[in-house]
C-alpha cells in the first residue's frame, strides 16, 4: 500500500488545485486550454500540474520525450482533457482521463500508481472516457477520439460532420 502521508498531500495538493483546473480545462471561464498535465513532483511526494495549453499534441511530445524524467525511469502522469465530440447536428465537449506510465517505469512504480489514481479521481471527477496506457499510439488524438465516439452510443447526422 502507498505511504498514507503521501497519499494525504496528494489529495490536498490535488484538491487545492481542483477549481483552477476545473474552470481551465472544462472551459468555465471560456479559456482555449484543452488539458491539464499532472505528474509526479517533488521526489515522488504530490501530484501536481506540469503544463496546461491548447494545443493537445504538446502533451504527446511531453511523454515521448524520455529525458524529462531521470534517465531509465521512465515517466507517469495523468492528463485531463477536453475534446469536441459529435456531428454537424450537435457539438458537445466530453472529457477524458489519460493515464500514461512510461514502458520505463519500475514495477513498484507501477503499482503504488494503480492505487494513487484512486486519489487523482476523487479529484478529476467528470469524465466520460478513461484510458491507460504506455503506447504513444494511444495517446493520438484521433484514436482518442475514436474511443470517445464509441462511447457517446448512437450517432444520428447526416455523415458530413
Amino acid at each position: 500500500f502507498p505511504n498514507p502521508t503521501i497519499c494525504f498531500r496528494l489529495f490536498c495538493y490535488l484538491n487545492h488545485e481542483k477549481q483552477w483546473y476545473q474552470r481551465r480545462v472544462r472551459g468555465d471561464d471560456e479559456s482555449e486550454t484543452v488539458y491539464a498535465l499532472l505528474t509526479y513532483q517533488e521526489n515522488n511526494t504530490k501530484i501536481g500540474v506540469l503544463k496546461t495549453g491548447g494545443d493537445y499534441s504538446q502533451v504527446v511530445e511531453v511523454l515521448g520525450d524520455e529525458s524529462t524524467e531521470e534517465p531509465g525511469s521512465g515517466m507517469r502522469a495523468y492528463i485531463y482533457l477536453r475534446v469536441t465530440t459529435g456531428d454537424e447536428m450537435s457539438k458537445r465537449s466530453k472529457f477524458v482521463l489519460l493515464t500514461w506510465c512510461g514502458q520505463a517505469v519500475p514495477v513498484l512504480k507501477k503499482a503504488k500508481m494503480s492505487l494513487e489514481k484512486t486519489e487523482v479521481k476523487k479529484i478529476i471527477e467528470a469524465f466520460s472516457v478513461e484510458v491507460q496506457t504506455s503506447d504513444l499510439e494511444d495517446m493520438s488524438l484521433e484514436k482518442i477520439l475514436e474511443t470517445v465516439r464509441k462511447s457517446g452510443g448512437a450517432n444520428y447526422g447526416t455523415g458530413k460532420a
